[in-house]
């Protein structure tokens, strides 16, 4: 019982820093226009925020299994405390965009660090019985934060300045910090292993340079020949290198079976899809409707919930009832939330009609879809799929927040009257959105068919 409490306060320690990270995050969607004026910056410059954040945190996490083997869990815990820290005090007392954005950068290392320790200590200390529950108590920390986030934006930059965000959440991460050192235990011996520097390198300008090549697409750069061949590079290198390396950083052989890449694709859509209307919808309703950040906080509420609740059910479902049913009702609901945004007109209620349709099927499908393709995979290659699928949902989070807000930025620029530049930029990202949605529906229901087949056979 001891020993199954001082996991559950690891857990909390470790998974408050993920969630706080969300927090921050979803709280500055609401004070982007804020920002932008303040700055006197476009909507494609102020996301780099939560661009930058997650594509730091990305990079970091394909390495989750490496660090796991070389340093102690207190170690890493340490510095991944210490970098959030760091960059929330920066941001904090600042004043300058750049010196806000390296403080989100640093909060991001211990994103980057914190996710799969996490869920590294869950599935090595936790009973056999209880790794359900305690899976669950993981993502519900992490799920939570999108309910939080922007009712905790909306409050604070109604009567402070955005810099209270940060300075309000200090006293937080230092009681972790006690809670982690108490808490945090080591079930097996660290030893020295050699790291693969080649695809470590390769790896992290094939992510970098590709989220770059998508938001010069939006956009009118000059250099986007140049970043596709230098990402073609990139990609074949890193393949070359991990191929037959003992080492891996990643295990590239999970790409030859076709049901894992195609849940992958998915997953990686959804949260796409997901990241982006968490940046469009507070900026539309401010922007367009000139609503305050406290209301927007709370109209934008509704439907995070909607999303942590429908996250357990969809468990639940999931294990008790049928594994495919979730995944293609939540699918089909995503396809008509976004069919709905395309066809009635643009109004608070409506919008948030759409988001929160939008977040009852994501919240059906999208975790139902990683647990599916992992129970598919060796057990051997559970762990190795996990960090593909952590390394995916941070790094398209990182894009659906770019590609929404450079298209926004596009047509902003491109109307006279930045209002009317708004919502034409809304308006492409639903017809965006939508093509999205079906290529989902379509890749899941085909390869569950497919499955039923072979199984009827």
């Amino acid at each position: 019982m001891k020993k199954n409490q001082k996991l559950i306060m690891s857990i909390v320690a470790i998974g408050t820093l993920s969630f706080l990270g969300i927090v921050i995050e979803t709280a500055l969607n609401i004070a982007f226009p804020k920002l932008m004026v303040k700055f006197k910056i476009p909507a494609s410059t102020v996301q780099w925020l939560t661009t930058g954040y997650m594509l730091v945190s990305t990079v970091i996490i394909p390495f989750g299994a490496y660090l796991r083997k070389r340093f102690r869990a207190i170690t890493l815990f340490r510095v991944a405390i210490i970098s959030f820290l760091i960059g929330t005090v920066l941001a904090g007392v600042t004043s300058s965009f750049f010196l806000l954005l390296c403080g989100r950068i640093i909060q991001g290392i211990a994103d980057g660090i914190g996710l799969p320790l996490m869920f590294s200590i869950i599935l090595e200390q936790s009973p056999k019985k209880k790794v359900g529950f305690f899976m669950g108590l993981g993502s519900l920390v992490i799920a939570f934060a999108p309910a939080i986030g922007p009712v905790y934006g909306g409050i604070v930059l109604k009567y402070y300045s955005w810099q209270t965000l940060f300075i309000l959440i200090i006293p937080i991460v230092l009681v972790i910090w006690l809670l982690g050192e108490f808490s945090i235990t080591q079930k097996f011996n660290v030893f020295s292993i050699s790291f693969d520097y080649r695809g470590g390198i390769t790896l992290t300008g094939l992510l970098i340079i590709t989220l770059l090549l998508i938001v010069s697409t939006a956009s009118k750069s000059n250099y986007r020949i140049f970043l596709l061949l230098t990402a073609i590079i990139c990609c074949i290198l890193f393949i070359y290198f991990e191929k037959n390396n003992k080492n891996y950083i990643i295990d590239i052989s999970l790409f030859k079976n076709r049901q894992f890449d195609i849940f992958l694709i998915s997953f990686f859509l959804l949260q796409l899809m997901s990241l982006s209307m968490s940046y469009l919808m507070p900026n539309v309703l401010e922007i367009i409707f000139h609503l305050s950040t406290a209301k927007t906080g709370l109209l934008v509420l509704p439907a995070a919930v909607i999303d942590a609740i429908m996250s357990a059910v969809a468990g639940i479902i999931y294990d008790k009832l049928n594994h495919d049913f979730p995944i293609l009702l939540g699918e089909g609901l995503i396809c008509v939330s976004f069919l709905l945004a395309n066809i009635i007109s643009v109004a608070p209620i409506n919008l948030i009609i759409i988001y929160s349709i939008f977040m009852f099927g994501l919240g059906l499908s999208y975790s139902n879809i990683m647990t599916r393709s992992l129970a598919n995979l060796p057990i051997q290659s559970t762990n190795d799929g996990n960090v593909i699928y952590m390394t995916a949902q941070s790094y398209s989070g990182a894009m659906g927040t770019a590609i929404a807000a450079s298209i926004l930025t596009f047509t902003q620029n491109d109307y006279f009257n930045f209002i009317n530049g708004t919502l034409a930029g809304l308006k492409i990202n639903f017809k965006v959105l939508f093509f999205l949605s079906i290529i989902v529906l379509i890749f899941c229901t085909t390869i569950i068919l497919r499955d039923k087949k072979m199984t009827n056979k």
